[in-house]
């Protein structure tokens, strides 16, 4: 397959590497990972057999790649970035969407631009509601929409005694259409938006593990759209998430390493998902599953108020420590949230969200 060098235009940011060297590859535009870890300060070192390359901070790794491979480890933690890399020669390409969008965040936040405010505003969404049940763990009779709304009011609590604004998609056992959650955390101004989820795989009764999903930039692919007879389910156009897609990722990692951390189950890895309840947001958003519903041992911790009081300051804490990034990303920022203070005034309690009218 044929490779051509492109030079970007001068006056383009260089923060991100938007001044590397483009190589076109089936449609898409690679960098090489050479000069990507140049000029993030680090430096590449192959392994043997020459199948896999390691970025190193000094004598730390810090990302590992295989070639054609999309699964990533990125500071211990499994992440499926959204095109494979390519060996070419002995010169590993990656995407440039991928370095700029998923590898710099994790790695170089403060390459990424303009850094988002420190939050204070929390939009908490617990998943599912009313009639849409989510999933169901029938052996042990629970449901998908119990369990994210029990979690996501201890979530709020423990957000309102650390000093945030909290506003909720839901507050009771009601279906509200993804589109509306999203316009409730738009509303409110919310800062950042978390959706809570649990998982499944029924009939498969046995996976376990912890997953954290984010809208893909536009050029890419849902993760499981890469399954063998899945379609390409990529977009031509930016949805409103997408302004915030280096973000998107720092809030990711940070959630996935505390729930891993705090829940010691197995990494089943951050992915991508066009996800309608993330679509709209105008702040950066992922969606967690701390658990599968549908494994026989992950159900029954679900089952505990121990158990989801664990996901729920796992989630604070990932909250916590995004901000943190902020924070140092911003010289002038306000000081961090009080535990005990007020919530501010700029998210207001929601029992019943508005809905749209209805449709012709």
């Amino acid at each position: 397959m044929a490779f051509i060098l492109l030079l970007l235009p001068a006056g383009l940011p260089a923060a991100a590497g938007a001044d590397l060297a483009s190589i076109r590859y089936n449609g898409l535009d690679y960098v090489s990972l050479d000069e990507g870890a140049a000029r993030l300060g680090l430096r590449v070192e192959r392994l043997v057999p020459p199948s896999a390359i390691l970025l190193k901070d000094g004598a730390k790794p810090v990302a590992r790649f295989a070639d054609r491979s999309r699964e990533t480890d990125v500071k211990g933690l499994r992440v499926f970035f959204g095109d494979p890399v390519v060996d070419h020669g002995g010169t590993y390409l990656l995407s440039r969407t991928d370095f700029e969008s998923h590898l710099v965040p994790r790695l170089r936040p403060e390459l990424c631009g303009p850094p988002r405010p420190v939050p204070h505003v929390i939009a908490v969404d617990p998943g599912h509601g009313g009639v849409d049940h989510g999933t169901e763990n029938r052996a042990l009779g629970s449901m998908e929409k119990t369990y994210t709304l029990d979690v996501a009011l201890r979530l709020r609590k423990l957000l309102e005694t650390a000093g945030y604004a909290v506003v909720m998609t839901r507050e009771t056992d009601v279906d509200v259409p993804k589109q509306i959650r999203s316009e409730i955390a738009n509303q409110a101004h919310a800062d950042l938006f978390v959706s809570i989820h649990f998982n499944s795989l029924y009939p498969n009764t046995k996976t376990t593990g912890v997953e954290v999903l984010s809208f893909p930039p536009h050029s890419q692919r849902s993760t499981n759209s890469w399954s063998p007879g899945e379609k390409d389910d990529s977009q031509k156009a930016d949805a409103p998430i997408n302004a915030y897609n280096a973000w998107n990722t720092v809030l990711s990692g940070a959630m996935h390493r505390r729930l891993l951390d705090a829940l010691k189950n197995s990494d089943r890895g951050e992915k991508f998902e066009h996800l309608g309840v993330l679509r709209g947001l105008k702040c950066p958003g992922v969606l967690v599953e701390p658990a599968f519903l549908s494994s026989d041992s992950d159900g029954a911790r679900l089952a505990t108020p121990a158990f989801r009081d664990l996901v729920a300051e796992a989630i604070l804490a990932g909250i916590q420590d995004y901000a943190d990034v902020m924070r140092r990303l911003n010289p002038a920022a306000v000081a961090p949230p009080q535990p005990g203070a007020a919530p501010a005034s700029s998210a207001p309690a929601r029992s019943q969200p508005t809905r749209p009218a209805p449709g012709p």
